[in-house]
């Protein structure tokens, strides 16, 4: 055997190989020691959570003291401490205290409810097996029934105020590729930067042959860099999105990943826009499988409709003092129906008329109809309250509409978006819903259609009857837009070509909106000049004139454009 050196010397490639393992490995620990920080920070903020759920117990104690002025002290500090202590350790169980990319106070709601139900079903046996006539029995129900929505508060103040801290607090990640996949996760995370994930580059040896060297404003780098990269910009995600690296390449590059403990890593799955979230991985022999479901529709329709029924009839008698208030407001003010009706477009292209409060009054001769002057003082409070949508409870009961789902547009939107964005005509395999994941994912008013329906796809084909009420509970917490309805240049825009805008608003290669002739309308309306936009991540296609009509309620407020329907409220 030779020495080392003589090693070195004889094998040219080996040393090479031997040289980039040694730089990896070296480039590693640097990664390790940078992450060390990036921990600190994280036990900073998981004590802030528990430090919360602390807080959110002591409210939950005093309640009960409250409840039960008699109870012995001692009694209720001992299920207390108790019922704690089997709540945290299956919270560490169901990974509520697990370090995530993106933390959502929701997503952790049905876990907390479930963990805490059975810790508290824990310690009753335990203190049944003691004594079944033990004193501290109703004091561990009251104490149950008080602390899940005490420490669900708790969890998403804390989270909140965790998000204040800024850059410190955020996930980084890297971008394994950079083709339109990638592209458009790293535009939504620059646009969203309330998921708390910052985008550092973009590793893609084809596009930096290309003599690339910037995504988005972001850096690109080769994969050879992904390592040092890691280490350089402290990294802590990486994700695999598509690019046309070969697969041997792209394994390499995981492989290097692989070897960081700290790192978490992720893959964009191919035909992800028609996979949903539950699915199951199975095994052919070394092979995965993603396995779903393709044929339950029509037994999620069924329950969905059963939960609509339910919530609407409930809704109804609620809602039914405040919609005669507002109906007897309407008729004092002006002359007018109360009711608005339209026609939108639902389950399975099916049009029906959907019902809303009438908010302006009737069309003057030579007036704009998209006029704010036409919004009565009664309409203003009624649309910036959402109150005039409380009429579509009763769409919601006839079987036109759902209580939570894609957002029903009128018939010429509908021919327009089919044929401008792909996978618009699949919204319609579910109802129209008075409140979506897009609403409350704040795309309402002029933003991009193309989000929406990716948004409303993904409810469509990940539903649940836990994910409804999340929406209905995020629903009455979302912020209202002051711009409702439908238009813009932004109608057909992709978030990549927004973020690009934002980020190189001098680019050369970035052509500026022009105005263009007025085209012919899908429907019977009166057309005003508009602008357009050119989109060229939507099938190869140019993006065509915005047409449609202004509505009640939801009419186009297009800015330096409008197309409306000439009629009276």
């Amino acid at each position: 055997m030779g020495t080392d050196g003589d090693g070195w010397g004889q094998n040219g490639g080996e040393t090479a190989t031997m040289a980039i393992n040694n730089g990896t490995m070296l480039a590693a620990a640097r990664a390790v020691r940078g992450a060390a920080t990036r921990r600190q920070d994280y036990a900073a903020l998981l004590g802030a959570i528990l430090c919360a759920e602390a807080i959110g117990l002591l409210l939950a104690m005093a309640w009960t003291v409250v409840l039960h002025p008699t109870t012995n002290p001692n009694s209720l500090l001992t299920v207390t401490i108790l019922a704690a202590t089997v709540w945290t350790a299956l919270g560490v169980r169901a990974g509520l205290y697990r370090q995530m990319v993106v933390r959502v106070s929701l997503l952790d709601v049905p876990y907390v409810f479930s963990t805490m139900l059975q810790g508290a079903a824990l310690v009753l046996a335990l203190l049944v097996i003691r004594d079944v006539n033990d004193d501290r029995l109703p004091i561990l129900g009251t104490l149950t029934v008080l602390a899940i929505p005490c420490r669900i508060m708790a969890r998403s103040a804390s989270q909140t105020v965790v998000r204040l801290f800024g850059s410190r607090t955020q996930s980084r990640m890297l971008i394994v590729g950079a083709g339109t996949i990638a592209q458009r996760m790293a535009a939504t995370l620059i646009k969203y930067r309330d998921l708390g994930i910052t985008v550092v580059g973009f590793v893609d040896d084809y596009e930096y042959d290309k003599g690339n060297r910037r995504v988005l404003g972001l850096p690109l780098w080769r994969g050879e860099d992904l390592a040092r990269q890691i280490d350089a910009h402290n990294v802590d995600h990486v994700v695999f999105a598509f690019s046309r690296l070969p697969d041997s390449e792209r394994i390499g590059l995981l492989r290097v990943c692989q070897t960081l403990s700290h790192l978490q890593v992720s893959l964009v799955p191919r035909m992800f826009e028609v996979t949903p979230a539950n699915t199951r991985l199975l095994d052919v022999r070394g092979i995965p499988l993603l396995q779903f479901e393709t044929s339950g529709l029509l037994l999620v329709l069924a329950c969905k409709r059963v939960f609509d029924i339910v919530a609407a009839g409930l809704g109804l008698l609620v809602a039914l003092p405040l919609m005669t208030v507002a109906a007897l407001a309407i008729r004092l003010e002006g002359p007018g129906s109360i009711l608005y009706r339209q026609t939108r477009v639902g389950l399975d292209d099916k049009p029906f008329t959907i019902y809303k409060l009438r908010s302006m009054r009737a069309l003057r001769p030579g007036e704009d109809p998209a006029s704010p002057a036409r919004h009565t003082r009664v309409g203003r409070l009624l649309r910036a309250s959402s109150i005039d949508e409380l009429p579509q409870l009763w769409n919601v009961l006839r079987g036109d509409m759902s209580i939570v789902g894609p957002r029903p547009e009128q018939e010429s939107y509908v021919a327009l978006f089919a044929q401008r964005i792909p996978r618009y005509a699949e919204r319609h395999r579910m109802r129209g819903g008075i409140t979506g994941l897009s609403q409350v994912s704040r795309l309402r008013g002029d933003t991009s259609i193309i989000e929406r329906t990716q948004l409303d796809n993904f409810y469509i084909d990940n539903w649940s009857l836990w994910f409804d009420i999340k929406i209905i509970l995020a629903t009455f917490t979302a912020l209202i837009p002051h711009s409702q309805g439908i238009g813009g240049d932004v109608m057909f825009q992709d978030v990549i070509a927004e973020v690009e805008r934002q980020v190189t608003p001098t680019r050369p290669d970035i052509a500026p909106v022009a105005p263009v002739a007025p085209v012919a309308p899908v429907a019977p309306a009166t057309i005003a000049v508009l602008s357009t936009a050119t989109e060229p991540e939507l099938g190869g296609s140019t993006v065509s004139p915005i047409v449609g009509d202004a509505t009640e309620g939801e009419g186009p407020r297009v800015g330096r454009a409008v197309v409306a329907e000439e009629r009276s409220a």
